[in-house]
């Protein structure tokens, strides 16, 4: 490669790849706003239809716009954030120190940072370490703030996010990256910031958060429908390996749908008034099945690709936010 650069801002940002943050922030704002969604179920008459209780033995608290909520809020959301920042910047490192990620391979330059930006391998392994300690030291303060039984949570999502590019048998080499990574930062991200805010849990919530783990899991899908051909090079068997490029078009198309009907289901649980946000967002996505319909999903189309599936993710995201925001200031 020649001589290596320093990490710079803009190749750091790159490792980062803050495009997909939508896939740590959104969950994190519908942990947070469900948080207040409870409250307002809490005090009315409406509690009867979701069953929510203390957390193990927790005590219940209603948040409250104070200092300690919006710092947990805080803490919560830079913990979610370094942590996918660390699982960019960690696979980036593998895939390229396992020759996956090469120049002549890599189209979209701002999906090979160590590659166009001429970084140390060790340089980015070293920013995806601090990352992973910047989410550390942000969960095991949300956890002293609220409760112990976070870091059990934060465990599980450590050993998924190592497991992903890292072990005898990385997931990234088999048909269950989508669903870990759904999972992972759609489910335990929203679980965790939901009890960090209130130390109780509600079934009700997974009604919001299966758009999270459908919506971020078809970020993951596009991606890998795209390095279909690099994917079957380096011997992996994703799940659109498996599945070919058509039928995987067909599953990112039907995902979509199905996160936007799951909506509207959770909004009409709510009362048929919460249906208007969702009733709006289908002009935007039918605007983009449109964009959805006009790319191959391979390697070249790979940045209009990828920024078509975030953009339904955003779309989805502040659906979701609007819906349950739309809920706790009615109530």
């Amino acid at each position: 490669m020649g001589r290596y650069r320093a990490l710079t801002p803009r190749a750091a940002l790159q490792l980062a790849a803050p495009p997909t943050w939508v896939a740590s922030i959104g969950p994190v704002l519908v942990g947070g706003l469900a948080a207040f969604a409870l409250k307002a179920d809490v005090l009315t008459d409406t509690a009867t239809r979701f069953v929510h209780r203390p957390f193990l033995s927790g005590t219940l608290h209603l948040p409250i716009f104070s200092s300690r909520f919006l710092v947990l809020w805080f803490l919560m959301l830079v913990c979610a954030v370094a942590a996918q920042s660390a699982a960019n910047t960690l696979n980036d490192y593998k895939d390229y120190v396992a020759g996956t990620d090469t120049e002549e391979n890599c189209v979209d330059t701002t999906d090979a940072s160590i590659i166009y930006n001429q970084l140390e391998p060790r340089t980015a392994r070293n920013f995806g370490i601090a990352c992973l300690v910047v989410a550390l030291g942000a969960g095991i303060a949300v956890a002293v703030m609220s409760s112990l039984w976070l870091l059990l949570i934060g465990g599980v999502g450590i050993l998924a996010l190592l497991s992903y590019s890292y072990g005898p048998s990385p997931v990234s080499y088999l048909p269950l990256g989508e669903v870990i990574s759904g999972l992972t930062f759609g489910l335990l991200i929203a679980m965790a910031t939901f009890i960090a805010l209130t130390r109780t849990w509600s079934w009700w919530l997974l009604l919001p958060c299966l758009q999270q783990v459908i919506s971020i899991g078809l970020i993951m899908m596009t991606n890998n429908t795209c390095d279909i051909e690099r994917d079957i090079e380096a011997g992996r068997k994703t799940l659109p390996v498996m599945l070919g490029r058509k039928r995987s078009l067909v599953v990112i198309a039907a995902g979509n749908m199905v996160a936007l009907v799951t909506l509207w289901v959770f909004a009409l649980l709510l009362g048929g008034l919460y249906s208007v946000p969702v009733i709006i967002s289908c002009f935007f996505v039918s605007r983009l099945f449109m964009r959805f319909s006009t790319l191959r999903f391979d390697a070249q189309d790979r940045p209009q690709a990828m920024g078509t599936s975030v953009k339904m993710a955003r779309v989805l995201t502040i659906t979701n936010c609007a819906v349950l925001l739309l809920f706790v200031l009615w109530h």
